[in-house]
């Protein structure tokens, strides 16, 4: 039996170097030479290209970025040339409204916490039993879900049954726990709820205090029980410095709370800021309706404008004073509506750039995209495939080159294979030539070799190896005492039994077997029998002494071939073994010396195969 396939690794410099020889244009000698690629195969005459594919996609985009530098140009000369005051003016009173909608949407956040809490199965319970743990147990995931800064329930007396607050410069999860502060008493609006006032709005009621652990903006509300008595009041609130930092990061101004008389509560300026004189908070609070409030300090030697607003909750009570503040330098900003109106021309502008950008690509590159298509084909290995020219421009001449060398390859691809299958040839002939020479010095029975790998085959293919997998098994086999070579003559020739130290010699030959064809890089993948076939099951072979799957698989197969050839072949220092005795030595070795598996599969090409077969047995 002969096992014919490809090879994976062939030696290149020679496989061209034939080629070249043979008078066959090698792939460095095929030159593309533009003169003769012209259209319509004309020698020194015109390209036949009348308006280049650069200028067709150049053009059209230069129209296009003149027609945007216009437009543009126009929309920057009236950003700058607005009345710049006016602009900046717009802005500072932009950022108040915003302020005062991040103040609302913050108070409606901590309502909507609060009546959460107070709704949930368990509160009043807790609270009427006075349990601080199970009120935490409530209140906190909820507390923690909405980045809240303080949690207080505090029952009908006014004395908190639990107060929970986040840890200044703690972790999320961390809050301090605390019971029993009274302070609360004095809150009006802890009392607004104990006296069940109703007002306009409900309910709940909202204010600034001022407690030994900081400002907070505070909003509270009832607890009741499940007959709506009122147990107590819970109150949820965030700290002013958290609300004037949020504040600024929305609306990039600096931002300072006063209190009623003007005195700043807190402030994101790096320095505190330049109290309100009374009279002037007087008028903001007095006079909200009729206008805004402006007034000019600096701080940190930046000239700022700040614009003043009363800080209003619930039922539009006035808490507190409000300011926004930008440095003089933040003029040329342009306002929301200003940025917004830029915004949607240059996407406008984008989009109709990319939609005619796309037409214009599809219009002028399909032709190259069957070029790109064909070739991925060649890559492919296809070489019957041609390119249709459209066109009189330089993608045009590409589609004419490309089917000029697609014909040149198609000239060279049978001599190319013919090389290649040569070179085949020549290299398993010479692993042939390497084995019967090997067999006539090793004085080994004729035919051994060849039996060996035959059989080898046979089991491969019982147990589903591939044929791609074969072509390198069949070569292994071939070569599998290749590394007697090295041993010398007076212990491989020798016809008794070899001494120990003969014998640490002789098992050297799978080591040597590696080390003289692993650089070569065609027969480094049939490396696994010549190093590995003495390798036993249990680990007791050499040279390495692995056992099981870790012997590769196409050693084991050849392990079984091996002994069963060479125990019943006569040899100088003993007589052929009876077949049935080398089957029984097979079956009781299993686990030992072979893997069962393989000796299933041989069993199996033994009874298909082998069993009529005479001594010298061969395919």
């Amino acid at each position: 039996m002969r096992i014919a396939g490809e090879f994976d690794h062939y030696k290149a410099d020679e496989v061209l170097a034939g080629i070249e020889a043979k008078g066959i244009p090698s792939p460095g000698s095929l030159v593309y030479d533009p003169e003769e690629a012209k259209l319509g195969g004309k020698q020194g005459g015109e390209s036949g290209i009348h308006f280049p594919i650069r200028m067709k996609i150049t053009i059209p985009y230069l129209l296009l970025a003149l027609i945007i530098a216009m437009v543009g140009a126009y929309i920057v000369t009236q950003i700058v040339f607005d009345t710049i005051e006016e602009r900046f003016t717009n802005q500072l009173l932009e950022t108040g409204k915003i302020a005062a909608e991040w103040i609302v949407n913050e108070e409606d956040k901590l309502l909507e916490t609060l009546r959460l809490v107070a709704h949930t199965e368990g509160t009043a319970e807790a609270l009427k039993d006075k349990n601080a743990e199970a009120l935490r147990e409530i209140a906190f995931p909820i507390l923690l879900n909405a980045s809240a800064e303080a949690l207080e329930i505090v029952d009908q007396t006014g004395v908190s049954i639990l107060s929970l607050r986040h840890r200044e410069g703690g972790l999320l999860e961390q809050y301090d726990v605390s019971r029993g502060d009274d302070s609360f008493q004095q809150w009006e609006i802890v009392n607004q709820v104990l006296l069940q006032s109703v007002d306009a709005n409900g309910d709940k009621y909202a204010g600034i205090q001022e407690a030994p652990w900081g400002d907070y903006l505070y909003v509270s509300g009832p607890i009741f029980d499940q007959n709506k008595n009122l147990v107590g009041v819970i109150l949820l609130g965030d700290s002013l410095h958290k609300i004037a930092q949020g504040i600024r990061e929305t609306t990039l101004s600096q931002v300072t709370i006063y209190d009623l008389e003007g005195q700043e509560i807190t402030t994101t300026l790096i320095e505190p800021a330049t109290p309100l004189e009374q009279e002037k908070a007087g008028e903001v609070i007095s006079q909200q309706d009729s206008g805004s409030y402006f007034q000019e300090y600096t701080a940190a030697n930046i000239a700022y404008q700040e614009v003043i607003a009363p800080f209003e909750v619930r039922s539009g009570v006035d808490v507190g004073i409000i300011g926004t503040s930008l440095p003089r330098t933040f003029l040329v900003q342009a306002s929301n509506i200003t940025r917004f109106q830029i915004f949607a021309f240059t996407t406008t502008a984008f989009l109709f750039i990319i939609a005619a950008g796309l037409f214009i690509a599809n219009r002028f590159t399909k032709p190259l995209l069957q070029v790109v298509d064909a070739s991925s084909q060649v890559a492919a290995g296809n070489l019957d495939v041609s390119v249709t020219p459209i066109g009189n421009d330089e993608i045009t001449t590409l589609a004419e080159s490309f089917n000029e060398m697609v014909s040149s390859l198609q000239r060279s691809e049978s001599e190319l294979i013919r090389a290649h299958d040569e070179t085949i040839q020549a290299y398993d002939r010479t692993i042939e030539g390497w084995c019967k020479a090997l067999e006539l010095r090793d004085n080994v029975t004729e035919g051994h070799t060849q039996r060996v790998t035959d059989l080898t085959i046979l089991i491969a293919l019982e147990m589903g190896i591939t044929e791609d997998e074969l072509v390198h098994i069949r070569r292994g086999a071939l070569m599998h005492d290749i590394g007697k070579m090295a041993i010398p003559d007076s212990i491989l020739k020798k016809p008794a039994a070899l001494s120990d130290e003969e014998w640490l010699e002789m098992r050297k030959h799978p080591k040597y077997a590696f080390d003289m064809l692993s650089q070569i890089s065609y027969l480094a993948p049939s490396l696994a029998i010549p190093y590995c076939h003495h390798e036993k099951w249990d680990g007791s072979g050499y040279p390495r002494g692995i056992s099981g799957n870790d012997i590769p698989l196409e050693a084991r197969i050849f392990a079984v071939a091996d002994v069963w050839d060479a125990l019943r072949s006569d040899r100088p220092y003993r007589e052929a073994v009876p077949e049935q005795t080398v089957l029984k030595y097979i079956e009781e070795n299993k686990e030992k010396h072979f893997d069962p598996r393989v000796v299933d599969a041989f069993l199996v090409v033994h009874g298909k195969y082998l069993a009529e077969k005479p001594p010298n047995w061969g395919f």
